[in-house]
């Protein structure tokens, strides 16, 4: 095996190990503030659960008619701790391929920070703008959806929301296979 494959297939692996890392790191979090907490209530989502106060917010979020969080992204939470470990695999093995079909392996790795951000936001929005209208302070607050990144007002709290180590390390995965493929592809042009 030559460096070159050698790095190649270390860059994949690398990539690959720290893809299946981020099963058990948060991918993003939001806090809320109000007068009353203090300390604010945080949510952290990985992808296969929430964690911190979630109990706290879901009561909150009762009144003015916004969904469970355990409602949100069910599909993905399940499917999460075998689609990982399978796109990371998938990334692994497109170093024994030599043809386009490299990409098609590599693909699912380098579009998921994508994919994942983009179905969060989603979630978002279709939790602030699905209330349902019979609930307590239904009134008192318009459909809206909540800051994916930075800070935001819901009614009286303030939010604070953003990426975590989880996905960060989903990115730096992405990026890593992105360069690697793109110099593995090079180096078989070359030596065709």
């Amino acid at each position: 095996m030559s460096r070159t494959d050698a790095l190649h297939l270390g860059g994949l692996l690398l990539a690959a190990v720290l893809l299946i890392l981020t099963i058990f790191l948060p991918y993003w979090s939001i806090t809320l503030h109000a007068p009353q907490y203090p300390k604010g209530l945080t949510i952290d989502a990985f992808v296969n659960e929430m964690r911190g106060d979630v109990s706290e917010v879901d009561g909150l979020n009762h009144y003015i008619g916004m969904m469970k969080l355990e409602n949100a992204a069910r599909i993905e939470r399940t499917i999460s701790r075998i689609a990982i470990p399978a796109i990371a695999v998938l990334a692994v093995l497109s170093f024994w391929v030599k043809s386009r079909l490299r990409w098609l392996l590599t693909l699912p790795i380098i579009i998921y920070p994508i994919v994942f951000g983009l179905d969060l936001f989603a979630w978002l929005y279709y939790a602030g703008h699905s209330l349902d209208p019979k609930a307590a302070l239904s009134s008192s607050i318009s459909e809206f959806t909540p800051t994916i990144l930075g800070t935001g007002i819901i009614g009286q709290f303030s939010t604070e929301a953003t990426f975590r180590i989880g996905f960060y390390l989903a990115v730096l995965a992405a990026i890593i296979v992105l360069a690697v493929t793109i110099r593995g592809r090079s180096h078989d042009d070359s030596t065709t």
